[in-house]
């Protein structure tokens, strides 16, 4: 008799791979764990910054961002009120000297130009006749006083004879003393008339100047009304970029009323916008590097702003040599700012997060740069993008300086 064999139950494909994924996850977990234990785990060089510590000088710099302003804009002002008649150039256009941006328009000042030339033409065709009349009024006199003249010189003759013929009694005495009376009355007569006559041309010139001083003072006048009735055109009076225009067609608008801004083109400064917390430092005299468009010029520290806005203090920058290539007003800028020149330091590429003064702890590479092992770290005085070593760190050692947020909990790395 046949014992039948008992047939084995083969076991499904699922399982089998259950079963190898665990194993695998188990692994995993255990490998962890080990890693946990000791503090270390594996990374790639291609997920971190590695920089070298380096011996030498250092130039501590701060970067900052900003934009071109005109050190002095060109406000064009309303001279008259009226209304706005016609706008030919728009905000970012370029003006020359004597550009017409806009046109204005008062009826009221048209007709007071009118009137003050009026004004002074009949204030000139016065003064001509009193001209006139003065030489009249001299000739006149020349006329009196050659009259006075005539007839002293008569009744000196007369006086003359009857001092002869009295002493023959063909004269009576009365007549004698008369024509002495009547002598003496017109040389005194004539004397009057010729102080009279020398007095006239002061008395003309005093009435010709006041009479001249009228027309001036009308003249002036209409100059001014022209000059507000030229206004109406509203020119650039200086070359540059137009800034601003404040009115559109039709608006009205007072003496005094703001009508466009121009910023002079070639006349420009930065204004850099530093934090508070490293304005500190910042000093008067300084170089800065400006920098637009991979364009690059010098300038100085001209000005520090004392008041703190938003977390900033603006510091206004002029370029020492040519300005900056393609400079405009209100372009974005940035300006890295020299503070200081340290010799013979060490020094290293400014790690994430690292502060002057501060202490941080980094990897540190071994020799053979397998493996990194948590180190602190002290820092001095910090750059753009360099750092002041103080310890315990020395030259040629490699340390890794991008985020490591994510090692946190580990003493120690290994890099493949």
């Amino acid at each position: 008799m046949q014992i039948p064999k008992k047939q084995s139950i083969p076991v499904p494909l699922f399982k089998k791979l259950a079963i190898v994924s665990s194993v695998i996850i188990l692994l995993i977990i255990v490998w962890s764990r080990i890693n946990n234990i000791s503090g270390e785990t594996q990374i790639s060089r291609e997920e971190v910054i590695i920089a070298q510590v380096k011996k030498g000088d250092l130039v501590r710099e701060i970067r900052a961002s900003g934009i071109l302003v005109p050190i002095a804009s060109n406000f064009l002002s309303a001279t008259s009120s009226g209304q706005v008649k016609e706008i030919r150039l728009e905000a970012s256009d370029i003006v020359e000297v004597g550009s017409i941006i806009m046109v204005l328009e008062n009826s009221e000042l048209i007709q007071a130009v009118d009137e003050a030339k009026l004004e002074v033409e009949v204030l000139q065709s016065a003064l001509n006749s009193l001209q006139q009349r003065w030489q009249q009024a001299v000739l006149k006199q020349r006329i009196v006083v050659a009259d006075f003249s005539a007839r002293y010189q008569m009744t000196k003759l007369r006086r003359e004879a009857n001092q002869r013929l009295v002493k023959t009694g063909a004269v009576s005495s009365i007549d004698y003393h008369e024509s002495i009376l009547l002598e003496k009355q017109l040389e005194f007569q004539h004397k009057l008339e010729i102080e009279l006559l020398d007095s006239l041309p002061k008395m003309k010139q005093a009435e010709l100047i006041a009479a001249q001083a009228k027309i001036n003072q009308a003249t002036r006048q209409l100059l001014l009304q022209q000059k507000l009735a030229e206004d109406l055109l509203v020119k650039a009076t200086t070359k540059g970029i137009l800034q601003e225009v404040t009115l559109q067609v039709g608006e009205p608008f007072k003496v005094g009323t703001l009508l466009a801004r121009i910023a002079e083109q070639d006349n420009l400064k930065a204004q850099l916008r530093v934090q508070e917390s490293q304005v500190k430092e910042v000093k008067k005299g300084q170089a800065v590097v400006i920098s637009a468009g991979g364009k690059l010029a010098a300038g100085i520290v001209k000005r520090i702003n004392p008041a703190v806005k938003e977390g900033v203090v603006i510091v206004d920058v002029y370029f020492t040599g040519d300005i900056l290539m393609g400079a405009r007003p209100d372009l974005r800028i940035d300006g890295v700012i020299a503070l200081e020149h340290l010799k013979n330091v060490l020094k290293l590429r400014r790690p994430v997060y690292s502060q002057e003064y501060s202490s941080s702890s980094l990897f540190v590479l071994n020799e053979s740069q397998t493996s990194a092992q948590r180190i602190q770290v002290k820092f001095g005085r910090t750059s753009v993008d360099l750092i002041e070593i103080l310890s315990p760190l020395r030259e040629g050692d490699h340390v890794i300086v991008s985020s490591t947020n994510k090692y946190a909990k580990l003493n120690k790395l290994t890099l493949r």
